[in-house]
């Protein structure tokens, strides 16, 4: 529908001003058609056409003056009719904004629109772009506020009270330069367990220090995320700011930092008041952090990020190639690159996170590979099925379908003393270690439970615990198992798969099979977490954690060897977009057979559903015209549109933005709608299909509800024989317009799974280990050493000085290295070096350290934390492709032991391009890098010289 300029500001703009709280009526609100020319901004005198259009003096109109609550100038509106680009009158906003700016010295905002695109210009900082919405007031006058006070040029360093990590301050440095650049989305992947929530709080900070943001969203996929922000990002480091959960639609606005879940936000962001009137503006934010993005942003859930007019960043822990190409798009990253990037593999060499490639374990049962034959029952068993109804000689089942469609008790046996005859156990060596299982279903839960405890009853059932979203209880067990000592094992059924932050998890169990590589990684990502943040060192092997152990019953990692990309699903249409498919097709039909009075009746019902469309979804109403094209009889009359094909492009794919859909319903109509269509088509085989598939799902329905029962002729009538027998198409519209409705009521029956009552042992075993320990003659050397001298210590008078810390002489060093050559232990300084190989340490450093009086220095600790001091001290004076020089400076030094001024301009550091390392920075600071590196040679590896 083309709507003149006049019309498209009284139906359209003014009604979408309303909706943000502006009224249009008010002039302390809005000035319509202001003169720019003869307004008087300073003193807030503004003329209109009204007063101006007759005098002889200059003037220029600018559709709409937006004013602050001072009644001071604020933005200005250009509007088009809604055939036109509203880009069109950029110019002549420009000229209208340039003409306030001259009188009052403070720049406006910029609105362009037809009516049904808006385009936002903050021409300060930012091109035009697409909005979802005019600004509300409030809003307006918190952006400016911002542009007059942001200091983006201004040296500010990371806060390292926050993130202190070398890498994690180079990717705060690279997002923050980035959106100073003047990108509003990036996207940060982070390996789990590196630190990406604090990652964003230390973002968060930067921006607010540079009054770039005031309200910051922070967006989770699920509550553990959630209120992980909150527990360990906001309460922690922003302890003073004012903050509040959303958990609906009226909440505090006074607050500047706020958590939330995209389940809650897709509820509540289209919300109005009685006045209808959006609770919340799309500049209601200004920083929108989304944690788990690739999670978050298709189907419903995208209209959420795509409402909001605010600077965007996106948080996920899965691989970069794993990342969905839509989501680097939405993001804004070329070449599927994103933003700022931490891999697992290099957070592994920084020793930030463990390497689950330590220490791979996998097994198989019997009845996993074999399946279960008639052949394997024992007589019992055969007649405890007869007992049951079920013919054991039809009991003939492949391994794959185990706890799917039968399921062995003595499955789960196998598997639990699988697990505990191999797991990695706490300090006492008595318990297992924190461990996840991944169970298939609750009920496999229960069975390995069952399992625990049916074999280990001396712990009482406290070892293990199932935790499923279902328990009203499941976040108390969750608490138990992060802080408690029991239990030691969680099973789990889709619920510890992520966001769970156990970092003494020692043991990852798969007993179920993965198909999705994303959540393969999001699984192995709970056992990844460092020895360094585990607070519980008595649950920990030794006392420590050096690895984490993975015990694969399911062949995952195989599978994942044979298909590296995992199963390939093509995307499946929403049923609510097939349902519309089908009744076009249905009205296609009647149309080319001539037949208009049910042809009527469809078209209607099409049109119901495009009329049932949400008009305040984003994604909807960025197709209002084609939806007023599709509703409009000209639709039908225009020789120039197929409207079968138009309807079909671009109708059917908005239908899965339906909202309040049920499945069962769904699912019902989708079958009477393929039945109408088969009708039509006299395809007695759908007919036939069809007919068993309704009559099920009609049996099911509870007939003790009045309103089943209120139907019970009719449902009587679908299941009789006669029904089927002269089947008309008014029959299958009955059962759209009358049956489907009750079938949110159906009851839900499954095919009960066969439980056989047998034995399982493990019939196939095996082990992938990355072996990185010293050669076997260099352990047994040491291990004589460690032994002779233990053995001396009671003995020997220099041994015993050294224990004691006493002065020892030149005399006692040569009288002890006499006494253990003559005991059969030939080493001097040199020896001991080259074995333990430490560069550096005398041989009283060595006895002290076989006798746990004394560490040598971990080389690698030391160069780790004396970078890290120093680009934690100095990193505001850095970009982040400085700090990430810096940190290769770190590499090379770490491998060659030594570096040289000139080797700054070789290999990997030419990578950096022609301005590195001049003029990226300037011969002093190359000196003084070259100066940390030399200090440390010295201390470190001057003995190997």
């Amino acid at each position: 529908m083309d709507l003149n300029e006049n019309q498209t500001r009284k139906q359209k703009i003014d009604v979408r001003l309303k909706e943000q709280g502006w009224d249009v009526d008010s002039r302390s609100h809005v000035i319509p058609e202001v003169d720019t020319k003869q307004s008087d901004f300073n003193a807030c005198d503004y003329k209109t056409v009204d007063e101006t259009l007759k005098n002889d003096f200059e003037s220029k109109y600018a559709d709409y003056l937006l004013l602050d609550s001072l009644r001071n100038p604020l933005a200005v509106i250009e509007a088009k009719r809604t055939s036109k680009d509203p880009e069109i009158g950029q110019k002549q906003a420009e000229q209208y904004a340039d003409d306030i700016k001259r009188q009052t010295g403070r720049d406006v905002f910029i609105f362009l629109t037809n009516g049904y695109e808006i385009k936002f210009w903050d021409r300060q900082r930012y091109p035009p772009r697409m909005v979802n919405g005019f600004y509300a007031r409030k809003d307006l006058e918190r952006l400016r506020f911002q542009n007059e006070q942001v200091q983006p040029d201004t040296p500010r360093g990371v806060n390292t009270d926050i993130v202190d990590r070398p890498k994690s301050i180079e990717n705060v440095k690279r997002i923050v330069e980035h959106i100073q650049k003047g990108h509003r989305k990036a996207l940060i992947v982070m390996a789990t367990g590196t630190g990406k929530t604090r990652v964003a709080m230390a973002i968060i900070d930067a921006l607010m220090q540079e009054n770039r943001a005031h309200r910051v969203l922070f967006l989770a996929d699920r509550k553990a995320l959630r209120d992980q922000a909150w527990n360990k990002g906001f309460q922690e480091f922003f302890p003073q700011e004012a903050k509040d959960k959303i958990l609906h639609g009226n909440f505090n606005k006074e607050k500047r930092l706020y958590v939330s879940t995209i389940q809650t936000f897709q509820e509540i962001y289209t919300q109005k008041d009685e006045n209808g009137q959006y609770l919340i503006s799309p500049g209601e934010f200004d920083l929108i952090i989304s944690d788990e993005a690739h999670r978050s942003i298709y189907n419903k859930w995208r209209d959420v990020f795509t409402y909001f007019d605010a600077i965007q960043i996106g948080l996920t822990a899965t691989p970069a190639d794993l990342v969905d190409r839509d989501t680097f798009r939405f993001f804004g990253c070329d070449n599927q690159a994103p933003t700022a990037l931490y891999s697992y593999e290099e957070a592994v060499k920084d020793g930030i996170l463990c390497d689950f490639r330590k220490n791979i374990m996998g097994a198989q049962t019997h009845f996993q590979i074999e399946g279960v034959k008639p052949s394997d029952l024992s007589e019992t068993e055969r007649n405890r099925l007869i007992e049951q109804g079920i013919d054991p000689d039809e009991i003939d089942f492949d391994g794959s379908v185990l706890e799917k469609k039968i399921a062995v008790k003595g499955t789960s046996e196998a598997i639990v003393r699988e697990f505990m005859d191999n797991c990695q156990m706490d300090e006492t060596g008595t318990l297992p270690a924190k461990t996840i299982f991944f169970a298939i279903s609750k009920k496999h839960a229960n069975r390995l439970h069952e399992a625990f405890n049916d074999l280990y009853p001396e712990y009482k059932g406290n070892l293990a615990r199932i935790i499923v979203s279902e328990d009203s209880r499941a976040q108390d067990l969750i608490k138990d198992f992060e802080k408690e000592s029991f239990p030691r094992v969680a099973i789990s059924v889709d619920m510890l798969d992520t966001g769970i932050d156990v970092p003494e998890v020692c043991n990852l169990v798969f007993a179920k099979p993965v198909f999705s590589k994303i959540k393969f990684w999001q699984m192995l990502g709970r056992g990844t977490r460092a020895d360094s943040v585990c607070k519980h060192r008595d649950w920990l092997p030794d006392g420590k954690k050096e690895y984490f152990k993975v015990f694969d019953f399911w062949n995952n990692f195989d599978y994942w060897n044979m298909n590296p990309g995992g199963r390939i699903n093509e995307p499946i249409e929403a049923i609510t977009s097939r349902i519309f498919l089908l009744r076009v097709k249905q009205l296609d039909h009647l149309i080319q057979a001539g037949d208009e009075e049910h042809a009527a009746v469809i078209r209607a019902k099409i049109e119901d559903d495009i009329r049932a469309l949400p008009s305040d979804s984003v994604s909807v109403r960025e197709h209002e015209q084609e939806i007023q094209k599709a509703l409009s009889p000209k639709l039908w009359d225009n020789v120039a549109i197929d409207p079968i094909a138009y309807l079909t492009s671009h109708m059917m794919p908005l239908m899965r933005y339906q909202m309040g859909v049920n499945l069962k319903e769904a699912s019902f109509t989708i079958k009477s709608e393929r039945l109408t269509l088969a009708v039509l088509e006299g395809n007695d085989r759908e007919i036939e299909r069809q007919k068993n598939a309704i009559a099920e799902m009609v049996d099911l329905l509870p007939r003790n509800l009045e309103k089943v029962r209120q139907k019970e002729d009719q449902l009587d009538d679908v299941l009789s024989r006669s029904f089927w027998k002269g089947l008309s198409f008014e029959d299958t519209r009955m059962l759209v317009s009358d049956i489907a409705p009750l079938m949110k009521y159906m009851s839900k029956e499954t095919p009960p799974m066969i439980v056989i009552d047998m034995g399982d042992v493990i019939e196939k075993r095996s082990i992938w280990e990355v072996n990185e320990d010293a050669p076997p003659y260099v352990t047994a050397f040491v291990k004589k050493v460690e032994e002779r001298i233990r053995e001396m210590a009671t003995e020997d008078p220099v041994i015993q000085k050294i224990a004691n810390d006493e002065a020892i002489t030149e005399t006692d060093l040569t009288r002890l290295e006499e006494t253990l050559t003559d005991a059969g232990v030939n080493i001097n300084e040199e020896v001991l070096q080259k074995g333990y190989r430490q560069p550096r340490g005398t041989l009283v450093d060595f006895i002290k350290s076989v006798l746990g009086l004394y560490r040598a220095p971990d080389p690698k600790k030391k160069i780790d934390e004396a970078f890290q001091t120093f680009m934690a001290e100095n990193n505001k004076h850095y970009t982040a492709d400085q700090l990430h020089f810096i940190r290769t400076i770190q590499t090379v030094f770490m491998r060659k032991k030594h570096i040289d001024m000139t080797d700054l301009w070789d290999a990997p550091f030419t990578n950096f391009g022609i301005n590195a390392p001049l003029p990226m920075f300037d011969e002093g600071d190359l000196r003084a890098f070259i100066g940390i590196c030399q200090g440390l040679e010295q201390e470190l590896y001057v003995a190997e010289a």
